[in-house]
């Protein structure tokens, strides 16, 4: 046995016991007061929306978590005075760093419902505050999508920015989702609770509505439009973009509290912690890129500390992805006919397909080196948004990361780079600053064609030493672990 395979060997014995270790329930609650209610939250008798309430908790109540369903989408807890016990959706709690409720034990309890009341509700538990009948009532944290009903599968009637006011109107049975108009009156439709901040009510305090809102032939989104080959590429603000120094944001990403939100959200819906999904053309795709460290051909040198990320996600940095390959684009990925007839379903694009087969937790993303050749600012704005909103749809935390770039069109380069960055700042989502990691190399990373990301000797691209470090895509994995390390360690636990 050669010192590759004893090491692949290891590493998927490091993996497996990774997985085992990571799987373990805990014996006992945790700490109270560790975990708290995000929102105004029902506490039911059972993990669902059928059971009935055992009481309504205000935003903020601390609680000591004891189980959880089957798929931890629920979670049954009791307040630290033991004033009440039941199940609560897990998506709308907030947790501390480090906690993971997928660790809780299962369990299949009923709590007894709680005995009628002997007095008017008015004397044990304050009525909600009442929906106001006009004026701001919540804020969205980042851009959003406004759907024209309440879930994901309704379709997108366009979108509004961080921060715009919102007069909410209306909420569906378990509020979370809301009907709202904007301020100006410029759009109406559902946004998901989750991502906004209320300001003067609580969504449970709104009517309940069941309105679907019909889309229009063309529907405009807010800001400028902008029109390509009869798509709206929706409101894309070129003054918005070319202020960004691109110096200024570092070249390794960071954890975001929305990137713990989608991980929680992508657990519930199934999705593998010890995933990635790989998201771009042939720099995504070369084997150079990861797929060494699945195979035990590699060496930290001296970042011995990501070892543990790379037995988090080690299997499937050796994965095929549906969702890069030479030659794709930022609309080609979206794009069903790009897909592959072998694995994919009729009608899927190459994006959803990876997604379904691998059921990621992150995906590292990654365009712009041949986008600029081909798409106006506006069209890569758009697709680049609408692979990032894909991704979050499907409980997909999205890496974001700059490119290397293109030597001939270095003035582009810096625009489509500064996109990038302008998408994650909105979204709130990591981003690699790869453009920046390379400027420190000679040809800034870029083989002598200045247009190919600069490639080390054979079988040695996942060597993080020097003189190692001074080809491109040792650095881009570098990097990208880097970024997954702390993704992982930040959002994900």
């Amino acid at each position: 046995m050669n010192i590759h395979q004893l090491a692949r060997r290891l590493g998927v014995a490091l993996l497996i016991v990774g997985v085992w270790v990571w799987s373990l329930p805990l014996s006992h609650a945790q700490d109270g007061g560790n975990v708290s209610t995000a929102y105004q939250l029902n506490m039911r008798t059972g993990p669902g929306t059928t059971y009935t309430v055992v009481t309504v908790l205000p935003a903020g109540t601390a609680l000591v978590l004891e189980a959880r369903n089957a798929d931890t989408s629920w979670v049954l807890g009791h307040t630290p005075d033991n004033a009440y016990r039941g199940w609560v959706s897990s998506l709308y709690l907030s947790y501390p760093p480090g906690f993971a409720a997928v660790r809780l034990p299962v369990s299949e309890e009923i709590v007894p419902a709680p005995n009628a009341p002997q007095s008017s509700p008015a004397e044990n538990v304050p009525a909600p505050e009442a929906a106001p009948s006009g004026g701001v009532g919540a804020y969205p944290n980042y851009q959003m999508n406004v759907r024209s009903g309440p879930g994901k599968n309704y379709p997108a009637l366009g979108q509004i920015a961080a921060n715009t006011g919102l007069v909410l109107e209306a909420r569906n049975a378990d509020a979370s989702w809301v009907l709202m108009h904007t301020e100006d009156g410029s759009m109406r439709g559902w946004l998901a609770s989750l991502y906004l901040r209320f300001v003067t009510v609580a969504p449970a305090a709104l009517p309940v509505s069941d309105e679907i809102i019909n889309v229009p032939s063309a529907a405009p989104l807010s800001g400028t439009t902008n029109s390509y080959d009869g798509i709206n590429l929706g409101g894309f603000d070129l003054s918005k973009v070319e202020g960004i120094d691109l110096t200024a944001y570092p070249a390794v990403g960071n954890a975001t509290a929305r990137a713990r939100a989608i991980f929680l959200e992508g657990r519930a819906m199934g999705n593998n912690p010890h995933v990635i999904a790989k998201v771009g053309d042939c720099s995504s795709e070369h084997w150079y890129f990861l797929k060494p460290f699945s195979w035990g051909e590699y060496d930290l040198g001296p970042y011995g500390y990501l070892q543990g990320v790379v037995n988090q996600f080690g299997e499937s940095f050796g994965y095929d992805s549906q969702a890069d390959h030479n030659g794709f684009n930022a609309n080609s990925v979206l794009a069903p006919e790009w897909a592959n007839p072998a694995v994919c379903r009729s009608g899927e694009s190459p994006l959803q397909c990876e997604f379904r087969l691998h059921k990621p937790s992150v995906a590292i993303i990654m365009f712009g080196t041949s986008d600029l050749l081909v798409m106006a600012p506006a069209e890569f704005d758009f697709y680049m948004r609408q692979i990032v909103q894909e991704s979050i749809d499907a409980g997909v935390i999205p890496i974001l990361s700059t490119f290397p770039g293109n030597m001939n069109f270095w003035n582009r380069t810096i625009l489509y780079n500064q996109i990038i960055v302008r998408i994650a700042l909105d979204y709130d989502i990591p981003l690699i600053n790869l453009w920046l990691a390379l400027e420190q190399l000679p040809n800034h990373g870029l083989e002598p064609d200045g247009f190919h990301l600069g490639e080390p000797p054979y079988g040695t691209s996942c060597i993080l030493s020097d003189p190692y470090l001074g080809y491109g895509y040792n650095v881009r994995n570098l990097v990208t672990l880097q970024t997954l390390d702390n993704v992982w360690r930040g959002a994900m636990q």
